[in-house]
Order: structure tokens, then C-alpha cells, then sequence
């Protein structure tokens, strides 16, 4: 245990202490964001654990159609200024005041029009509680829009550590007021307050890890000029709203607020492992990308970020489809039947999401945004013209389905794509599936031989397996990183 602990014991100040190079900043970043985001997504998994078993599933139905309306909105108009400012090479000081105005002058357009819908919504899914929730995210809009746009700075100098600390105020404070409130109100108003609780914790704590003091200014030059990027993410933000909220929209309509509610869920817990693999990579590798100066470094980055990814993703993935009755057991509880089946289709969005992380980092930029779009188009296509016949004859989970195979579709689209801009064959991307499918090999071997159940036994053997994996897929991602190559990718900056 010693010579272990002496192994370790240089890891502390690698992390906290200054970065003497490039490579060392984007590998620590991944780690805090990383680790950051896996806190925050515990936190989440432990709200969820508690508010299922107080709340009904026609809840969690009707806060899924409210952010539906919240969300699409906010697709629609989001102008994509902070990555915008992120990718500016410059100084980006005279443009914070004009991205708070326009932040607040936007916030102020959805929370009217989310306000105002809350009568069509009570009477198109017949649930008079949603005249008093829909006001409720009109407010916890607002208040996100006031947050400290200054922060900014963390993503795009690669301070990462900090940019986790105050993100982590949201997650903590709405696991705080969503499980009180769930035992007061007993219903689906505890989750839109604890929303806007943890929006009002991580507004208030945006402008405590940066002090700044914002004025409402807004100057027509630099907002045109941020905007040039942002109009090229239009059209992506429009098909990626086809691809995110199409099947809940069918699924509401079709089979009703209590299903809506089962797949939501099985839904939420299927694509957080994905998110908080793929918000970590997308939010260094972004950046990173950005500063490097060749296309041979490019090349190098992208293969080595897909293998690290996907060391870790496939053995997850696999894991969440062998032991999905166990997963929804332990958390979710009794009254959540039809989660573990959804859940075990769904679980494969734990691979994509993080991939499509990716290579949107690389598209963003190298400025090729619409090669991404062409490839979520083509998932788009497969939702929009298989939904509804899927959810009809197979149910939720024909949906289930139908999200699965288009979003593994418009992955390869992505990774067709993404080879061409970088000069490499697809073919040659192959090799970076090597330490996930190693990794997947104890979990292949339980699959075979009849999974478990939920029971004791079940969860031990769970445990077991799944930690033989992880440290296979963890170690197999680290060599990937820290082994040397031809071409050191993330010290080719400009």
C-alpha cells in the first residue's frame, strides 16, 4: 500500500498545482471536468432515487413535456456566443457585456412565450397542474439568463477546476429542495422548484468564482461578428432538436403522461453516463482542437480522444444492458416496470453521445460545422419517418429503437465525415474501438451467461464485474493517452 501511495502521491500537485505544458492543462481539465460532472450526475442519480419512489411516473410525464417546451425554445434562439467566444483568438473582454445583454433580452423572449403557453399545455395533455409549473420555468429561464457570462474565461483558459465548483452549486442545491419538496407537495411541482432552486444556486455562484459586474450594453459590431458563428449553428441546433424531443413529443401524444414518464426516465438514465463522459471531453477537447496547428496533430488528437472514449463508453454501455432490471431495482424502486426494458436499448446512447462529443468538437474547430449537420440530418431523417409507425405497433419501446439505431446511424455519419476532413480512411479508425472491446469482454462473458437479477447476488456480482471492467477500460484509456506517438497532439498549438 506504500508503494502505491508513493505512486499517487505526484498526482496531487500535477493536478492543483500550474500546468508546464498543453498536454498537461487538456489532461487535467478532462480529469476535473470529468470529475465534476461524475459528482454532478451522482448527485442527480440520488435525487432520482429518492423523488421516484415519492413521486408517480405521470410526474415525471408532465415535467418531461414542460422542458420539451422549454427546450425547444431555447434550441431555436441559442446564439451560440459562448462558443463563439471560445474559438475567438483574441481578447474577448469587449464582448462580455453585449453577450449578458443579448443572454438577458433572449431570456426574456422564452420565459414570456413559456408563460403564455401554460394554458395550451393544461388543456392539450388535459393537466391543470401545469398552469402553475409553467410559469415556474418561465422564471427559472430568467434567472439563467442573468448568470455571469464572464465565466467564459474558465472554459476557454482551461481552468477547469473552478469551472466545476460553481456548476456544482446547481446539482447540490436542487438534490436539497427536490427531496424536501417531494415530501411536502407530493407532486410534480417539487421538480419544477427544485429546478429553479439549483438555477438560482448556480447563478448566484457564477458570479462568486469570477466577480464581474455586468452592464446592460450592446454593441451591433460585436454582436454581428459572434453571430457569424452562430448562424452557421443554426442549422445544427434545429435538426438537433428534431433529434431530442421527436420521440418524447410521439410518445406524450400517443401513449399518454404515465408512459411519457417511463421513457423519460429510462431516457434520463441511459444518456447521463454518456453526458458526463462526453460534457468533460467536448468542453477541453473544443479548445484544444481549436489551438492546434496542423492537420497531422489533428489527426493524432482525434485518434487517440475516440479510443480514450470509447474505452470507457462501450464496457459502460454494455454494462447498463446487461444489468438495466438491477439499475432501475436499486435506484427507481417498485412502480417503474417498463424502465428496465427501455433502459436496455437506450443504454447504447452512452456510446454515441460521447463520440458525437467528439467529433462536434472537431468539426466546431476546424469551422466545418456542416459536415456535422449533413450527419445529424441523417439521423434526424430515420426519427421523423420511423416514429410514429414504431411507437404505434411497438410502443415505447419501439421508440426506444428507433432513438438507438438512428443515433448509432448518424454516428457513423460522423466518423465517415470526420476521417475525410482530417485525410484518414474510415477504416483507420478502427483500431480505437481495441481498448473498449477489451474491456467489454468480462461483461460479454456475464451476458452469455444470463446476466442478473435484482438480489443480492445479482448486485454483488455486478460490482465485481463491473469493477474488473472499469479498471480495464480506465487503464486501457490512460496508456492510450499517455503512451507516446509519432506526433505529440496537443503540443502542436498555435
Amino acid at each position: 500500500m506504500s508503494a502505491f501511495t508513493q505512486r499517487l502521491r505526484p498526482l496531487a500537485p500535477w493536478l492543483v498545482g500550474p500546468s508546464s505544458s498543453r498536454r498537461q492543462q487538456v489532461a487535467c481539465g478532462v480529469m476535473w471536468l470529468a470529475a465534476g460532472d461524475g459528482l454532478g450526475a451522482i448527485l442527480g442519480f440520488v435525487k432520482l432515487a429518492i423523488i421516484a419512489r415519492l413521486l408517480a411516473p405521470a410526474d415525471f410525464g408532465l415535467f418531461a413535456i414542460a422542458l420539451l417546451t422549454t427546450g425547444w425554445l431555447e434550441y431555436l434562439t441559442d446564439l451560440s456566443f459562448r462558443d463563439a467566444l471560445i474559438r475567438h483568438q483574441d481578447d474577448v473582454a469587449p464582448y462580455i457585456d453585449t453577450v449578458w445583454t443579448a443572454q438577458i433580452l433572449r431570456g426574456a423572449v422564452i420565459a414570456s412565450i413559456i408563460a403564455g403557453s401554460a394554458p395550451l399545455v393544461a388543456g392539450y395533455y388535459d393537466v391543470p397542474l401545469a398552469m402553475a409549473a409553467m410559469p415556474l420555468l418561465a422564471i427559472e429561464v430568467m434567472v439563467r439568463a442573468v448568470a455571469n457570462p464572464a465565466t467564459v474565461y474558465l472554459r476557454k483558459n482551461l481552468d477547469l477546476r473552478r469551472d466545476i465548483l460553481w456548476r456544482l452549486a446547481g446539482p447540490i442545491a436542487g438534490l436539497i429542495a427536490g427531496v424536501a419538496l417531494a415530501v411536502l407537495l407530493r407532486n410534480a411541482l417539487a421538480l419544477f422548484v427544485s429546478v429553479l432552486v439549483a438555477s438560482v444556486a448556480q447563478t448566484i455562484a457564477s458570479y462568486w468564482i469570477r466577480p464581474y459586474r455586468p452592464r446592460l450594453s450592446f454593441d451591433s459590431g460585436h454582436a454581428r461578428e459572434l453571430i457569424g458563428f452562430g448562424q452557421r449553428c443554426f442549422w445544427l441546433r434545429l435538426i438537433g432538436l428534431l433529434n431530442w424531443y421527436v420521440d418524447t413529443l410521439v410518445v406524450s401524444k400517443v401513449l399518454g403522461l404515465t408512459v411519457t414518464g417511463q421513457y423519460q426516465m429510462a431516457g434520463r438514465l441511459a444518456t447521463a453516463p454518456g453526458s458526463t463522459i462526453g460534457g468533460p471531453i467536448h468542453g477541453v477537447m473544443f479548445p484544444a482542437f481549436s489551438g492546434l496547428a496542423s492537420l497531422e496533430h489533428h489527426r493524432d488528437a482525434l485518434r487517440r480522444t475516440l479510443a480514450v472514449v470509447l474505452s470507457v463508453a462501450l464496457p459502460l454501455a454494455l454494462g447498463v444492458t446487461i444489468f438495466s432490471p438491477l439499475i432501475v431495482g436499486v435506484l427507481l424502486g417498485p412502480g417503474w416496470a417498463e424502465v428496465p426494458a427501455l433502459l436496455s436499448v437506450l443504454a447504447w446512447l452512452t456510446v454515441t453521445l460521447p463520440a458525437s462529443h467528439v467529433l462536434n468538437a472537431l468539426f466546431m474547430a476546424l469551422d466545418r460545422i456542416e459536415l456535422d449537420i449533413w450527419a445529424n440530418a441523417t439521423r434526424a431523417a430515420i426519427l421523423v419517418s420511423l416514429m410514429y409507425p414504431a411507437v404505434t405497433s411497438q410502443g415505447a419501446l419501439g421508440a426506444a429503437a428507433v432513438t438507438t439505431a438512428s443515433a448509432v446511424v448518424g454516428l457513423l455519419c460522423q466518423v465517415v465525415l470526420a476521417a475525410r476532413l482530417v485525410g484518414l480512411r474510415p477504416p483507420a479508425l478502427l483500431p480505437c474501438l481495441r481498448g473498449g472491446l477489451l474491456a467489454s469482454l468480462p461483461l460479454i462473458l456475464v451476458w452469455i451467461g444470463g446476466g442478473s437479477g435484482v438480489s443480492a447476488g445479482g448486485i454483488t456480482a455486478a460490482v465485481s464485474v463491473g469493477t474488473v471492467s472499469a479498471v480495464i477500460g480506465l487503464s486501457s484509456a490512460w496508456r492510450i493517452f499517455a503512451t507516446n506517438s509519432p506526433v505529440r497532439p496537443l503540443e502542436g498549438v498555435k
